[in-house]
């Protein structure tokens, strides 16, 4: 063959090219739709796969956030419970020198019902044995004259008028040492307990 006839040739493919796709159209347009519905029909087996991958992650998701809230609720039970232990004995002690009689022994049964729970709730040997001392004192240097001064009301011997009037003089100065010392102390006893943090980290 001449090069004339070979670049004849080459013109007519090259020029014929719309027609020769337009021949060869239907099985090229056959292959691609049968490529389209092969994926398809992938797609079609892989989609019960993919939702219980989405719903498994979502599950995740929502297990972890329900996790992390309970995390969270039982920080902040916590903190109420032990703020009411430091509530109980503040109280006790505020009411040492401005409250009447029968209010300080109302405030030393819930300081000594928050000092059981404080075992429970603390898990501190050093302020249980804080609380335990700080309830002994008020028992005995404030709940012990109170109860002998209520028991000697109507006696009028020149003894017990002298021992009256000492036990007032003990308790007065009771209530307000005790007050005084320990005010500032529980305080730093519950500072670590008491602490306000970011609940969510």
């Amino acid at each position: 063959m001449s090069s004339v006839s070979l670049a004849a040739l080459a013109k007519v493919l090259l020029l014929d090219v719309p027609k020769w796709l337009k021949a060869l159209g239907p099985y090229v347009l056959g292959v691609q739709v049968l490529r389209a519905a092969g994926i398809l029909e992938s797609l079609k087996a892989l989609a019960p796969s993919f939702i219980a991958l989405a719903v498994l992650i979502v599950t995740g998701l929502f297990y972890y956030s329900q996790v992390r809230l309970a995390k969270q609720k039982l920080r902040h039970d916590l903190y109420d419970r032990r703020f009411a232990i430091y509530s109980a004995f503040r109280d006790l002690l505020l009411a040492l020198p401005e409250k009447s009689d029968d209010d300080i022994k109302t405030h030393f049964r819930k300081a000594g019902i928050a000092r059981f729970e404080a075992r429970f709730l603390l898990d501190d040997p050093q302020i249980e044995s804080y609380l335990d001392g700080l309830c002994r004192q008020v028992n005995e240097n404030v709940i012990g004259h109170i109860c002998f001064l209520q028991g000697m009301t109507g006696m009028n011997d020149p003894q017990t008028v002298k021992d009256v009037t000492d036990r007032l003089q003990l308790l007065g100065q009771a209530k307000y040492n005790l007050a005084d010392r320990h005010l500032v102390e529980l305080s730093q006893q519950f500072a670590k307990f008491l602490q306000l943090t970011d609940f969510w980290k």
